[in-house]
């Protein structure tokens, strides 16, 4: 079909693959995806921004035709430093990668014994099913006064009906923490 392949690795980058160079890696894939999209706001230091890689024509392309790229400011030098500061660290095989994946698959147990419906996945971005646009930015609103920040996810961010709440734990988070999100999680479920 002489198709490209683009992949948008923002909740992959960082967390999957043996490296955590993404869901490439993951699947085995490296040097056979044309275009991956990143974000720098998760895995990568938690800031702004983000990337495009692909071979040089492309990406070549993508700063002379990409209006968002054209029209927006050059990063701020701490978030550049930072995010390369997290390259390394993967690069280097860090243990924060392996302790926030522990810390996801800690909290997806707890929230799934208390009933709680969850998307699979092996991120460490957790949806919360709410289905009930209401419901979630209620809950989210809710979660917030139990000091939990969360954000509801609603319509056309989400398909209509999958309104849900999503978390992002991350290697800083104890175990305390996360025990304490999922009480406050079911003392707002109502």
């Amino acid at each position: 079909y002489d198709a490209l392949v683009m992949v948008d690795d923002s909740h992959a980058t960082g967390y999957i693959g043996a490296t955590g160079r993404g869901t490439a890696e993951h699947c085995g894939v490296q040097g056979r995806v044309d275009i991956i999209s990143t974000t720098f706001g998760k895995a990568l230091g938690g800031a702004s921004g983000g990337c495009i890689s692909g071979r040089k024509e492309i990406v070549g392309l993508l700063r002379q035709r990409a209006r968002p790229y054209l029209f927006s400011n050059t990063l701020a030098p701490a978030i550049a430093g930072g995010t390369l500061k997290v390259l390394d660290l993967l690069e280097a095989g860090n243990p924060y990668r392996a302790k926030t994946m522990e810390n996801a698959r800690y909290f997806r147990t707890r929230m799934e014994r208390a009933g709680f419906d969850l998307v699979k996945g092996d991120t460490a971005i957790v949806p919360v099913m709410l289905y009930d646009e209401v419901k979630a930015v209620r809950m989210a609103d809710d979660l917030l006064k139990e000091g939990i920040y969360v954000i509801g996810f609603c319509f056309p961010v989400v398909p209509k009906g999958k309104a849900r709440i999503r978390v992002q734990l991350s290697a800083a988070h104890t175990t305390e923490d996360i025990d304490r999100a999922v009480e406050a999680f079911i003392k707002v479920r109502g």
